[in-house]
């Protein structure tokens, strides 16, 4: 295996671990969710019944794990265009593999190969 190769096979199996994450804080936001819709159904106090939510989650919680998740998705893109690069496959394949259009790609890939220089 090469280095890209490397790379792309850490990145993936990092996001499965943030999937994980992601998964986990929005089951815990679904309950709480589904919870409050049922206590505001019997004419709860609203406050009351967010006061009262066991396991609430907050919305903090639930940004940061889907910011964490696109944050490393990111990085799984521009190293599958670090490989594809490598292995000689050209954008418009690459674009059209990942269901992207060719100019978003195109930003993508020169993301993959650094700043710019100034």
């Amino acid at each position: 295996m090469s280095v890209k190769s490397d790379q792309l096979s850490h990145h993936l199996r990092e996001l499965s671990g943030i999937v994980e994450r992601l998964r986990a804080v929005l089951e815990r936001f679904d309950t709480a969710s589904v919870r409050l819709a049922s206590k505001v159904d019997e004419g709860a106090n609203l406050v009351t019944a967010l006061d009262n939510l066991d396991g609430r989650v907050r919305r903090s919680e639930v940004t940061e794990a889907i910011e964490e998740f696109e944050a490393v998705r990111h990085q799984v893109r521009l190293a599958m265009f670090d490989l594809a690069k490598e292995q000689g496959s050209s954008l418009s394949d690459v674009a059209r593999a990942l269901g992207i259009s060719r100019q978003l790609a195109s930003r993508q890939a020169a993301q993959s190969e650094g700043p710019a220089p100034r």
